[in-house]
């Protein structure tokens, strides 16, 4: 399983990395500081199974991410998003963006399981 970590907290990337490797056997992780970064690597014909997107950040915001990433071909787009909120969002975002989830920080060992789940 290859998972994006989209955050632009080196922090937070490097906790939740750990946390991932340490949680998921045989997983990939790659940490992007923002959603250009991201939308660069797939647009280079890289696959992703799940992404973890935060909202804010610099260059490219978790919105800005989506939008452009609703406009991929198929092949490129990132199979299950997650988006990080510390806010709550209106009630269709989730549908309109093609989320999986809309999550709270920080990274659980129930996140881990809900996100590696194949529901």
């Amino acid at each position: 399983m290859k998972i994006a970590l989209i955050d632009d907290d080196l922090t937070t990337n490097f906790i939740n990395k750990n946390k991932l490797k340490k949680e998921v056997k045989n997983c990939k992780v790659f940490t992007f500081g923002n959603g250009k970064e991201t939308m660069d690597f797939l647009l280079e014909g890289n696959k992703l199974d799940v992404a973890l997107l935060d909202m804010n950040m610099p260059v490219m915001n978790g919105l800005e991410f989506l939008k452009k990433h609703l406009k991929l071909e198929k092949h490129l787009k990132i199979k299950r998003i997650f988006l990080f909120v510390e806010q709550n969002v209106v009630e269709d975002f989730k549908e309109k963006y093609e989320l999986s989830q809309i999550l709270k920080k920080p990274l659980t060992k129930e996140i881990i399981d809900l996100i590696t789940s194949d529901k």
